[in-house]
């Protein structure tokens, strides 16, 4: 079911505010406007990323998804529209600690790099695990449009994400206005 952020209503001049009316201009609109599409979603199971391959991180656990754009089963690094529009999107990739080669994430949309949407960060010692943030964008998706957050390394090797109780692999999206 797609669902639409609500519009202006355009009545006839003259015409009453009946009860239905009233449930589709007002109500409806209310209810958008303090429960609009929002997603924060987070790794709860480690994850093995390839060296020197963009990945698209996994989320299997969810704090919020309002609109159910998410799965925790069926492509659990997708956000998925359900209502098109402009989005406020940022992520993180939380990395293991390796001396070797540079961490980046960027946000994708349909598997598609967004422009000026990624951050690169050089290993500052091989005994820190680190947390790379991308920048906040604001994104336009479509209905079934999907948003995820990537992480790419480049150690030589595998390097598994991490889990700490205060750093960890998120995606956050939030719709911020209709087109």
């Amino acid at each position: 079911m797609a669902l639409g952020a609500p519009a202006p209503p355009v009545r006839a001049a003259g015409s009453r505010l009946t009860g239905a009316a009233y449930g589709s201009d007002v109500t409806d609109s209310i209810n958008f406007l303090t429960n609009p599409p929002e997603f924060v979603g987070l790794q709860n199971a480690v994850q093995s990323i390839p060296n020197a391959t963009w990945t698209a991180l996994t989320l299997d656990a969810e704090q919020l998804d309002s609109y159910n754009g998410h799965s925790t089963s069926t492509n659990t690094s997708r956000y998925v529209a359900q209502v098109a529009g402009w989005y406020t999107v940022c992520g993180v990739y939380a990395t293991a600690a390796n001396a070797t080669g540079f961490r980046a994430a960027r946000i994708q949309v349909n598997g598609s790099p967004v422009l000026g949407a990624a951050a690169y960060a050089p290993v500052a010692s091989g005994t820190v695990e680190m947390g790379v943030v991308t920048p906040t964008r604001s994104i336009q998706l479509a209905v079934n449009d999907f948003v995820e957050v990537a992480g790419y390394q480049s150690s030589g090797g595998a390097l598994n994400t991490v889990l700490d109780i205060d750093m960890r692999t998120g995606l956050w999206v939030r719709f911020s206005r209709a087109i």
